[in-house]
């Protein structure tokens, strides 16, 4: 028994020497490079040669800007492994497909980012976003792995811009095809396979319902009517020389991505769970109070006009979520049950299918937080201290963008450092990098929460206060090929 107290904490230990008790003595974030992402324009001007193409009122053609974006789409990696056997994250891709002005400017901006509507939230946070295309490369050939259109597909919940959306938009397919043509010819890839309706249903839930005809639609008749494809097994074979007249050439530009200073707040929202095996009375009055503090800085954080990141323990996530949304902050998890020896990332994801982003307790990264596990249940980004994944700027590596966090509030709780040294610290720390993300524990609130108001507003006279989700985004955007 002895043995295992003393194990406990030597655990502990080892765990507090790698946070940072006051606020970082780490190097300043690597500086930022202006960066711009590349993107394929078809607008107006390119009308004409879609109609000759076979685009006409039962297909139309609409202005459109499309990036390829180095990331795994929705359950993209399962497919890929499930349909062409392919396991490495990093042959994924995403084609997304916008609609331009003077389309998008039919409809509400709001309606291309509506949480209800436009599920998978692939739009990365741009307007007018229509489609997206999750695919795997691998040597000269392109697999495409599930095209969807939540816009179009699920607008019965927006039944007053059903028909507008439907009649507008419903050549989708077609036009994400001819992007995906345009990336093999840029890259030298020689032949596109296109799954068929029928290999597509053979791996969707079989908990959904879904209509035959409109997998058809989709995967079958788009293909066959606009290029010269066979078949292959379960597979559309498009050979991209045969085709190469029939695919529309693109404008290419690149979009600048703002270089400016970034601070994001990051929230562990875990009551008293991180402390229930080294400290049960801290963790019964953490469990009591931290409500409150969760409300209270929800409420600075509005009348401040502030966006943070709030990573829950996903155990009861649902009991919290609602207030966190609806003032529009980033939710994440942190964990399950916060716990370190048991597997967390299944639990959370059967918990939510589509939270982006994890930070693991205790800024631990145990072994089942690699890149192909992250990637497989769906989570786009990692947060954890820079020594832990080794960078000091957000980056993506095997499909993941991972963040460093720089500094917590445990300190104050250990008692290491006065509030006023901690802050102090702080913001010399913001001052002299280009990024910054640290944490703030609900259970800790007691030691930081009656100076937040103040605080939030020093930093925001340094840098602009945004959500890990907001930087994650571009990261992506900036490998656009």
């Amino acid at each position: 028994m002895q043995y295992s107290l003393t194990l406990m904490w030597l655990t502990r230990m080892r765990e507090a020497l790698s946070r940072i008790g006051g606020a970082p003595s780490a190097p300043p974030s690597e500086p930022s490079r202006p960066a711009t992402a590349r993107f394929r324009e078809l607008s107006e001007s390119h009308r004409a040669a879609f109609r000759a193409s076979g685009f006409n009122q039962e297909r139309p053609f609409f202005p459109q800007r499309l990036y390829f974006v180095p990331k795994a789409g929705p359950d993209a990696l399962r497919l890929a492994t499930w349909m062409c056997g392919i396991r490495d994250p990093d042959a994924l891709w995403e084609m997304l497909l916008y609609a331009s002005e003077p389309a998008r400017a039919e409809f509400p901006a709001e309606l291309f980012v509506d949480d209800d509507l436009v599920w998978h939230r692939q739009h990365l946070g741009r307007p007018g976003h229509v489609a997206y295309a999750c695919v795997a490369i691998k040597g000269r050939a392109l697999f495409g792995l599930n095209y969807v259109s939540d816009v179009v597909q699920r607008i019965a919940r927006a039944r007053e811009f059903k028909t507008r959306i439907e009649n507008r938009f419903r050549a989708w397919p077609p036009l994400l095809l001819n992007g995906l043509l345009n990336v093999a010819l840029e890259r030298g890839i020689t032949r596109v396979f296109s799954p068929t309706a029928d290999l597509v249903l053979r791996h969707t839930d079989p908990a959904r319902t879904v209509g035959h005809e409109l997998f058809e639609r989709v995967y079958d008749r788009a293909v066959e009517h606009h290029y010269r494809a066979r078949r292959k097994g379960p597979w559309w074979m498009i050979d991209v020389a045969e085709n190469r007249d029939r695919v529309i050439r693109p404008d290419v530009g690149h979009e600048p991505i703002a270089a400016e200073k970034t601070i994001c707040v990051l929230h562990d929202i875990e009551r008293g769970l991180g402390h229930t095996d080294v400290d049960p009375e801290f963790a019964v009055a953490a469990n009591r109070h931290a409500p409150d503090a969760l409300r209270e800085m929800l409420h600075i954080e509005r009348t401040l006009d502030v966006r943070a990141t709030y990573n829950v323990v996903g155990c009861f996530l649902e009991e919290v979520r609602g207030p966190i949304e609806r003032d529009g902050h980033c939710l994440a998890f942190h964990s399950f049950d916060h716990q370190l020896d048991t597997r967390q990332l299944a639990r959370c994801r059967a918990t939510d299918y589509r939270l982006e982003g994890y930070h693991p307790p205790r800024n631990r990264l145990t072994r089942e937080l690699n890149e192909r596990n992250l990637c497989r249940h769906n989570f786009q980004w990692l947060a954890a201290t820079p020594d832990a994944i080794g960078t000091t700027a957000p980056r993506a590596e095997h499909r993941v963008v991972k963040v460093p966090v720089v500094f917590d509030d445990w300190g104050l709780y250990q008692g290491h450092t006065s509030y006023e040294e901690w802050e102090r610290r702080a913001l010399e720390t913001v001052a002299r990098s280009d990024f910054v993300a640290f944490g703030l524990h609900d259970c800790y609130a007691p030691h930081w929460l009656p100076f937040y108001r103040e605080f939030l507003q020093r930093l925001q006279r340094l840098g602009r206060l945004r959500t890990l989700d907001a930087v994650a985004h571009e990261v992506l955007l900036a490998g656009c090929a």
